[in-house]
């Protein structure tokens, strides 16, 4: 199931003929204007059919690609410094959530470990055998990860904690000084004697960390080996020294030792697809390589094809870029991170995503030499310990947080400059689409999949993931949907939004329902006036029609009889996504009453409310008003309920849900227009069609889940349209 449908826990159940709750999509946004950051939208709804308008996707799990292995960014020790010395233990842990739970944050899933310091350190420069001038260490005697136990092991613990799929990637920035040709940890080259004690090194620290309960899942033999850094650690690695050292030290060492962890080439940036490729091609090193790493700080993306394609049998990974105050447009860095590593990446075959710096304080410390202007994937302030959730959080999340590690990417087309896209599997049949729109203007874009299709229109210069359980892992009406607690988030088709007086207002009852076992309960306390309720919604094009089908009983004792209470069921109109009732966005609404003081107890009645959305419309919001005048008291139940696009029929020009002489009427005033003679001939074969009936519509229409248990919300004012989506960095806190 769904990541943030994991969130879900007890609900009441609408069991629904022929529901398919498989069709709602869940919807998050982070557009460039910060308007939303990694927000949850209202749910869309798979359509039958492929659809027409507007950006064609497709969606094709037939076709398969690479493996995804995670998510994540680099616990530097200037990272974890600041994670257990600038924050208390109550922001310690708010922070870890966010990073790192699936259900309270963005799942990260994914940490680089620089082996000894890098640029990014606090405690200064350091090796794991660190000896005084002219010493040398052949046996390792003196090795130890102690310098890691202070920060960077806690952190380690407390992730892992909330992420038991974390894995671990290390990369050394240096060997230690004594075994170079330079005698330090800053540049020089590993001196070719001590490749063995070199390879040596490299086990006894996975052993090490693996003895510490974090298994190294993945590692390089050198950050950068192109790059010879000056003020920091680092040393350069020619192609030929890095395959002699696999083919004949590290890969063989490995083996003996019984080491799972995997050998990765390269480590460097997309501009030279020389060096990866001769490791590649050497038959013995390629034997004990498992792909190649990737950094993104020159060359461009399409490099990691080029390697894939040439060796189809190793995995890409991309483990490396930053952003700073050297790049400091929120939306193009969005832009930047979505097209080049979220989508472009993956396009590419890529099985990772990893920033660099997991954190970094206000002034991009701390740091010794290098970057003096870098951003991490979050900012601690060094005073007061506030965190800031940067670009990099909300970019990474629209993946970590539904990707799952495991997950295959699927086939779909990508408009370059238009609508940009990638689609994953995940191990339990969910599906993702990550979408972005890096145009000035909102576009329109039409998703289809296995026959079926959902319109979105996605705002400008954004991102968005979509995220649906396949048809054969709903997570509601199978029974799962009965066990603890409440979607308190909104904004999901399994997740009902409550509005209106403070008190158990709105909840479910196992007491009476029609189908299923629980049904939605309305109801007021006596002395208040006011109003109560709970909605969903969908995505709608203008035109379209609808139906809400639902029944309603008055039970015999504690009801509504004899007030002036009402329960009404509505169809609001949006043309904006979680618009506000009567503001702006607000187009208006139908309406019908469900239940009134004179309504007999003890049955339930059965109503239906058809509707057509008006121009402009992009969203249809079903609505359960349950409202008290005069502080009269009672309740009400509904339950039977479906709501969704009803078919047009056809020949039904004027869409009054009946074919006849109106209809012609139309016709005939448009021809040569809106119409031509083949229409005619298509009302005239469907002359006397009608909808379908109530049963029918049941059938057709896109049903919805039962609500989820829950409190009620405050205001005793007319308020149902509120806003359902939350931003990450609010939902988090």
């Amino acid at each position: 199931m769904l990541k943030q449908r994991r969130m879900v826990l007890a609900a009441m159940t609408l069991v629904l003929v022929n529901a398919n709750p498989a069709d709602a999509v869940d919807v998050w946004i982070t557009s460039g204007d910060k308007s939303r950051l990694l927000s949850q939208q209202t749910d869309v709804v798979f359509q039958n059919g492929t659809g027409s308008g507007g950006v064609g996707i497709t969606i094709d799990a037939s076709q398969t690609f690479q493996t995804m292995r995670g998510y994540g960014a680099a616990m530097t020790n200037s990272s974890a410094s600041l994670l257990q010395n600038s924050l208390n233990p109550a922001q310690r842990d708010r922070a870890m959530d966010d990073l790192f739970s699936s259900d309270d944050g963005i799942g990260l899933n994914y940490l680089r470990l620089a082996m000894g310091a890098s640029d990014f350190t606090a405690d200064g420069f350091y090796t794991y055998n660190d000896l005084g001038p002219n010493q040398t260490d052949p046996a390792l005697a003196g090795f130890s990860i102690d310098p890691d136990r202070p920060t960077i092991l806690p952190s380690l613990d407390a992730a892992r904690a909330r992420n038991a799929d974390l894995q671990l990637m290390a990369s050394p920035w240096s060997a230690p000084g004594w075994m170079k040709t330079n005698g330090s940890v800053i540049g020089g080259q590993l001196a070719p004697q001590w490749h063995g004690a070199y390879a040596t090194y490299l086990q006894k620290f996975v052993e090490a960390y693996a003895a510490e309960g974090h298994p190294i899942d993945t590692l390089t033999l050198q950050n950068e080996p192109l790059f010879t850094p000056t003020s920091y650690p680092g040393m350069s690695m020619p192609a030929t020294q890095q395959i002699d050292l696999i083919k004949n030290h590290v890969g063989p060492n490995f083996a003996a030792a019984g080491l799972t962890t995997q050998l990765l080439a390269y480590d460097h940036n997309w501009d030279n697809t020389a060096y990866p490729l001769a490791v590649l091609n050497d038959p013995v090193a390629r034997q004990y390589v498992a792909g190649t790493a990737f950094h993104g700080y020159a060359g461009d993306v399409s490099a990691q094809s080029v390697v894939r394609n040439a060796h189809p049998d190793k995995e890409i990974y991309f483990t490396e870029v930053t952003g700073g105050d050297f790049a400091p447009v929120f939306e193009d860095n969005l832009i930047w991170y979505a097209r080049n590593l979220l989508i472009g990446g993956a396009r590419n075959w890529g099985a990772t995503v990893l920033l660099w710096n997991l954190a970094l304080d206000e002034n991009g410390d701390p740091h010794l030499g290098g970057c003096s202007d870098c951003r991490g994937v979050i900012t601690v302030n060094s005073q007061s310990g506030a965190v800031t959730h940067n670009e990099e959080f909300y970019s990474l999340g629209h993946a970590s947080q539904h990707v799952q590690p495991g997950a295959v990417r699927i086939g779909s087309n990508s408009i370059n400059n238009l609508i940009e896209t990638v689609a994953f599997q995940n191990p339990d049949g969910s599906q993702v689409l990550l979408a972005l729109n890096p145009t000035p203007n909102p576009l329109l874009f039409r998703a289809v999949r296995d026959g079926k299709n959902f319109r979105y229109t996605l705002p400008a210069r954004s991102v968005a993931t979509f995220a649906w359980d396949a048809d054969d892992r709903a997570d509601f009406g199978n029974g799962g949907f009965e066990q603890g607690g409440y979607h308190t988030s909104g904004g999901s088709l399994d997740g009902w939004l409550p509005w209106g007086v403070t008190s158990n207002n709105v909840r479910v009852t196992n007491s009476q329902a029609l189908d299923g076992q629980h049904a939605l309960l309305l109801s007021g306390p006596g002395g208040t006036n006011g109003f109560a309720g709970a909605s969903q919604a969908i995505s709608v094009t203008a035109g379209e029609r609808l139906r809400i089908d639902a029944s309603v009983l008055l039970p015999n004792v504690g009801s509504i009889a004899g007030t002036d209470n009402q329960v009404l069921m509505k169809i609001e109109y949006y043309s904006v996504f979680d618009g506000q009732f009567q503001s702006a966005n607000f187009l208006g609404q139908e309406q019908i009453t469900l239940a009134t003081g004179a309504t007999p107890t003890g049955q339930w009645i059965a109503s239906a409310l058809d509707g057509t959305a008006p121009a402009g419309a992009v969203e249809a919001r079903l609505v359960f008003v349950f409202s008290q005048p005069s502080g009269l008291g009672g309740s009400a139940l509904v339950d039977g309920v479906s709501f969704g696009v009803v078919p047009n029929l056809a020949g039904d020009f004027n869409n009054d849900g009946v074919v006849n002489a109106a209809d012609y009427t139309v016709w005939r005033d448009g021809l040569g227009t809106t119409y031509t003679q083949a229409d005619y001939q298509i009302w005239r074969d469907n002359f006397g069609a009608t909808l379908p009936s109530a049963s029918a519509s049941n059938a057709s229409a896109q049903s919805i889940p039962e609500p989820a248990a829950a409190s009620f919300l405050a205001a005793g004012l007319l308020c149902w349209g509120g806003v359902r989506s939350l931003p990450v960095a609010a939902r988090l806190r």
